[in-house]
């Protein structure tokens, strides 16, 4: 079971490694940056890129009770919206 912990420290690390968060339903969320996931409570907030890539276009609210796994992300420059 992930935690909100889990993501946290995945945020936080140093150096940071990018990563992506597989949801229950099937669809994933690439965080490229440390900068682009917020956890507050029980919810991540996922930053997408905008056509730019450098900065969030917009916010995705998660619930982490619909997470069901994390990995380290490959060398994708897609958002990796599903």
């Amino acid at each position: 079971m992930i935690t909100p912990a889990h993501i946290r420290q995945r945020i936080l690390a140093k150096p940071f490694k990018p990563f992506r968060i597989f949801m229950s339903d099937g669809s994933y969320h690439d965080v490229p940056h440390s900068e682009f996931a917020w956890v507050f409570g029980s919810i991540v907030f996922v930053g997408v890129p905008g056509s730019g890539g450098e900065s969030a276009g917009f916010v995705k609210e998660l619930s982490i009770l619909h997470v069901s796994r994390l990995e380290p992300l490959r060398h994708s420059k897609k958002s990796g919206r599903k």
